[in-house]
């Protein structure tokens, strides 16, 4: 009578979870690949929930996440399907589509998927080029391309050259360590040339700017594409628990939030 009871309990439980989860992110992934399939459109097979995870997961523990998509466009070309965890990606390589896509003409076509908010956000926050969209994308776009102009890109090389030579002869000088981050190095050099020509202000001038910019880009970073290959993202309320790297996304966060401020 027990065993039974314990059987029909889990049943319960166990059958509306599989039911949600195969109505919320099964059915609507294999719809989109058998719609796209039936187009022509190639691609790897469709595996429920984790897609090509682990293959991802395996060419990058064994540094060949580039080759990896490279073997990807010899067998399929530059259009092909791609399974990301519960969500079918649409990979385009082709000149003519990126333009369509990224052109303002049919910007009202696209647009940009909660995975790539739950990706950036923690970085660079919301309100920005990356993740915004409609009349704040479009107003983003405006304010930055002054910046892009050919005149005002020339006045920056100047600024670009004395930053990096500043950084050489750092490196050169520091003789007290026989390694060097060069991630770190660079990611604060970046920072440097961004602080200065924006806003004419020395990296030097910013307390803990090395630190900050270090778990910025390199331990924040490091902790989403974590969070990312394991689907936490993918899926809102695991993103949501308290778990999987979730407080040094957090801390990253908050510092990067109170150093832009």
């Amino acid at each position: 009578m027990i065993f039974l009871l314990f059987v029909y309990t889990s049943c319960a439980v166990v059958l509306p979870i599989v039911l949600i989860v195969y109505w919320k992110l099964i059915r609507p992934a294999k719809r989109l690949h058998d719609a796209f399939r039936s187009q022509g459109v190639p691609g790897e097979p469709f595996v429920p929930i984790i897609g090509q995870l682990l293959e991802m997961n395996r060419s990058r523990a064994n540094d060949q996440y580039m080759d990896y998509y490279e073997e990807l466009v010899k067998k399929h070309g530059n259009i092909f399907l791609h399974g990301f965890g519960p969500l079918v990606r649409l990979i385009v390589l082709e000149p003519d589509m990126l333009a369509d896509v990224l052109g303002r003409s049919h910007a009202q076509n696209y647009s940009k998927t909660a995975l790539n908010s739950n990706v950036f956000k923690p970085i660079i926050g919301t309100h920005d080029l990356l993740v915004s969209e409609g009349i704040e994308h479009e107003r983003a776009r405006k304010m930055l391309n002054p910046a892009f102009h050919a005149i005002n890109l020339q006045s920056m090389v100047s600024i670009m050259v004395d930053q990096t030579r500043k950084v050489i002869d750092e490196l050169f000088a520091s003789t007290n360590s026989t390694s060097v981050n060069l991630q770190t190095e660079l990611n604060a050099l970046t920072l440097s040339i961004i602080a200065s020509c924006a806003f004419g202000k020395g990296f030097e001038t910013i307390g803990n700017a090395r630190d900050i910019v270090n778990r910025a880009f390199t331990v924040l970073l490091q902790a989403v594409e974590y969070r990312t290959m394991r689907m936490v993202n993918q899926i809102p309320v695991l993103a949501l628990l308290p778990f999987w790297q979730k407080h040094i996304v957090d801390e990253g966060t908050r510092e990067t939030t109170e150093f832009s401020c």
